[in-house]
Formats: C-alpha cells, sequence, structure tokens
C-alpha cells in the first residue's frame, strides 16, 4: 500500500515542502520527502503557522518546513527550509506527543509532559521577558515544576493546560485574551511575560487560542470565552460584550465531555454532539463569516455568535482550521474545504472564497487519513486503496 503527503494554498515561504516557493498553489500536489526520514503512513499531527509548517510523526519525532526569520522551524535563521527536514537536538532527544504553531513561534509536548518552546518571542508568548530573549530556533524547556497536558498558541500568546487542570497563559493580552482579570469589572490584563495561572479556571480538560481570543474546555464539555469578541468568537452577543477579559462562563451552551475545539483567527469549529441545542450533529461554528469560513449559506449571518450546525457534511474523523480556513476529514476518507481561499487554501483550483464546504479532488484510487492546517495553507496524508 502506498502512501503520500499532498499540500495546497500559500506557499511564499515554501511552507508546502515542495522545494519552491509561490503565492499560491490552488491545487494539491505531492509533497518532496525524499531527503528526509519523514515516512507519510507514519504522520501523527500536522499543523502550521503563518508561513512555516511542523508535522509530528509516530515516533515522536517532529519535522518542519517553511518561514523561519525567527527560527519557528527549529534552524538557524540562514538555513533555507523549502523541504521538510527534522528537527535535531532536545527535541530528537525526547518523545514528542503533540506540536503547536503560533504566528512565528513553535511548541513541542513530549510523552513526560514537559514543554518545549522556539521561535519568535517579541510578546513574551514564549514565556521569556522579550528583552531577555527576543526569538530563538533552538527548542528550549519550559521549566515551571509542574506536568503540562494540553498546549495552544495564538497570534502573540500562548496558553497551557497542567496535570491538575489548570490553565497557565503567557503573552500579549491586549484584547484581553490572557484572562487574567480578576473581575469583569477591572483593568486590562495586558502582557505577561511569564506563564501564570489563571485563578478562576479549574477542572479544564482543554484550551484553544485564536487571534486574539481563548477558549477554555471543562471535564465535563463546558466552555468558557474570553478575549476579543468582535466577530462573536466567543459566542456571546457582540452588541452587548465586544470583549472581555475575565473568563465568562457560555450560557446554554454544552457540548460532550470528549468535544474537540478549533480556532481560526475569529471563528470557531466544534467537533462533537451538542447536548443543549442539538442532538446527533457534529460540526458547529460561530464568529466571523466574511470568507464563508462558517460554512453557512448566509455571507455574514446577523447574528454570528450563535452556534449554527454546519450542513451538508458526512460525519467527521478529523477537523483542522486554519486562520480563515477550514479541512475536514471525513470517517469514508474524503477531504472537504471551505473558508478563505485567497492562495487557493481550499485547493479547488481557483482563489475565489468557499462558502459552503467543497470536496478535495484528489485520485479516486487515493483515500485520505490525516489533514492539517496553517494559516493559509493546507496538508493531507493520502493512501492508495
Amino acid at each position: 500500500m502506498s502512501y503520500c503527503l499532498i499540500s495546497w494554498g500559500a506557499n511564499s515561504h515554501g511552507q508546502l515542502g515542495q522545494d519552491i516557493q509561490s503565492e499560491e498553489c490552488v491545487l494539491a500536489r505531492e509533497t518532496d520527502l525524499s531527503r528526509c526520514s519523514l515516512q507519510p503512513e507514519s504522520i501523527k499531527k500536522i499543523v502550521g503557522g503563518a508561513g512555516h509548517t511542523l508535522i509530528l510523526d509516530n515516533h515522536g519525532h517532529v519535522y518542519s518546513c517553511g518561514w523561519n526569520n525567527k527560527g519557528q522551524a527549529g534552524f538557524p535563521i540562514n538555513e533555507s527550509t523549502l523541504l521538510f527536514r527534522k528537527i535535531e537536538g532536545k527535541l530528537n532527544d525526547n518523545i514528542v506527543v503533540d506540536v503547536a504553531c503560533g504566528w512565528d513561534c513553535s511548541a513541542a509536548l513530549t510523552i513526560n509532559g514537559t514543554l518545549f518552546l522556539w521561535g519568535a518571542n517579541n510578546f513574551g508568548q514564549l514565556g521569556k521577558c522579550p528583552k531577555t530573549i527576543r526569538w530563538t530556533h533552538e527548542p528550549f524547556e519550559l521549566a515551571i515544576g509542574r506536568k503540562i497536558k494540553r498546549v495552544s498558541i495564538g497570534l502573540r500568546h500562548t496558553a497551557l493546560v497542567t496535570e491538575d487542570r489548570k490553565v497557565l497563559v503567557a503573552g500579549s493580552g491586549n484584547k484581553g485574551q490572557l484572562g487574567l482579570s480578576p473581575s469583569e469589572k477591572t483593568e486590562l490584563f495586558t502582557a505577561a511575560y511569564a506563564f501564570t495561572e489563571i485563578p478562576t479556571l479549574t477542572n479544564i480538560q482543554d484550551v484553544v487560542c485564536g487571534q486574539h481570543h481563548t477558549i477554555a474546555i471543562t471535564e465535563n464539555g463546558t466552555l468558557f470565552a474570553f478575549g476579543d469578541n468582535k466577530h462573536g468568537q466567543l459566542s456571546l452577543d457582540t452588541e452587548t460584550l465586544p470583549r472581555t477579559s475575565f473568563p465568562i462562563k457560555l450560557p446554554n451552551v454544552r457540548f460532550n465531555p470528549s468535544v474537540e475545539t478549533h480556532s481560526g483567527w475569529s471563528h470557531m469549529i466544534a467537533l462533537n454532539e451538542m447536548i443543549i441545542l442539538f442532538a446527533d450533529c457534529q460540526i458547529f461554528s460561530w464568529g466571523r463569516n466574511t470568507y464563508g469560513q462558517l460554512g453557512c449559506a448566509g455571507f455574514e449571518r446577523p447574528s454570528s455568535w450563535k452556534i449554527v450546525r454546519v450542513e451538508g457534511l458526512p460525519r467527521i474523523r478529523q477537523v483542522s482550521v486554519g486562520s480563515e480556513h477550514n479541512v475536514v476529514l471525513t470517517e469514508d476518507g474524503r477531504i472537504f474545504c471551505w473558508g478563505w481561499n485567497e492562495h487557493g487554501n481550499c485547493g479547488n483550483g481557483h482563489t475565489r472564497d468557499v462558502k459552503l464546504p467543497e470536496q478535495l479532488s484528489f485520485p479516486s484510487n487515493f483515500s485520505a487519513i490525516r489533514v492539517g492546517s496553517g494559516a493559509g495553507h493546507s496538508l493531507a496524508v493520502i493512501k492508495k486503496s
């Protein structure tokens, strides 16, 4: 059985791993892995930032390519990264189980609960004072004396979930995305240069960062939201609450505890059954819909903060969300994309935005087994049937 990695969308920094740079790749093409040890069938996770991509394999190794001006790809900044290469050094000495990308920084979580960070730190998003470290290409271990279970990175902030189900944040808080204000009426906590615990959040199982907002999910499927709400990305009425720097429990919203939430810059996608609003559904969306990223018929819904079901999709196995586009993998091995398409992010042969989910075209004798995305690019692993 043969496998291959395909990629499409923005490639101005070589983030597609095709050994070329281009503003757009409107149709999926096979990625060149001939000069690295990465096997497509072993790929566990694919994530991307503004112009770089990280791949985690089943052996706990991390590979990267693309934009590296701040060392976010994990190599010295004078080294070309148009093809995927394995990140050596400290990451090679550990078994990595998860990876995450910000705009121009990266993270790797090990099986032992230790976290490695690298890339840009201009806003303290790596948990260090910017005056001490502006950027680094060498992953360093976060020393906080607590095991980490989850990591997510937004544009300029990072959020972690610890083993004891607490949330730690670092980086920019100019829109309230750190959630560190002690009450709804206090002043905005604008920055944290060390990872700081949000005291009001407990029993958290996952956390997701958008451009300027954060969503925390409890063990029973309850959502807490904080940060920018200009586009309804917090699922709160934009007219009464344009932003909040204090975590607010979302009223009348509770998902199944196994819910997976994914954030774009200013929209949210959830995969699972919703207990209160719907039954027997899988994909839900809310937030900004300027590019059709919510997957609903209306170009800009009057109440985009309200959670709605994405219609017209079969049962979904996996979701990946870029800055303003979405890529989903169905249980029968098909790929659907929708949203922002300026660089061919949706892989349908043109650059017009895609308002409703459209199936990605690839050879009929292949089926997909994994998808991933960056800000404006997408990748997938497909296998020959």
